[in-house]
């Protein structure tokens, strides 16, 4: 067995997603949204209507993972799917007028917890935090 070295990165890292999630999890509860929900509704704000061939890369989501969350969205009136005009295979997805409003709600929330964070954190720390997700999306997907 080799010897045993603590998880410098990954650790931290998870323990401070974890953090994330509860109290992002706790804040969107109230308006009835998952953190994916409303991550996604957050996108759309500046990025509606958008393919959904794009969403699936940025936020890599398996397509079944995108699409259920996509469905639970327009089930509560969140967005909306309609067809490309550039490809008639697939869809564009866009946010709804109350879509709208419930996104900016949520994207506050979340933007209020970032400027936060960004109060005690230098420019420096936040390149090298950039370089390190970086790293960890090509080292894991194999590039």
């Amino acid at each position: 067995m080799s010897e045993y070295r603590p998880f410098l990165i990954l650790s931290p890292l998870h323990k401070s997603l974890r953090n994330v999630d509860v109290y992002l999890g706790k804040k969107f509860k109230p308006y009835g949204f998952s953190i994916s929900e409303a991550h996604l509704l957050g996108y759309l704000i500046n990025n509606s209507p958008s393919p959904v061939n794009k969403l699936i890369r940025v936020f890599g989501f398996k397509n079944s993972t995108l699409t259920s969350i996509i469905n639970r969205l327009e089930k509560k009136g969140m967005l909306r799917r309609k067809i490309s005009m550039e490809d008639r295979r697939s869809y564009q997805i866009e946010l709804t007028k109350s879509g709208q409003k419930i996104a900016t709600e949520l994207y506050n929330i979340t933007r209020e917890l970032e400027d936060k964070i960004l109060k005690n954190i230098s420019d420096l720390e936040i390149s090298s935090l950039n370089n390190i997700a970086a790293e960890l999306e090509k080292t894991c997907n194999g590039d």
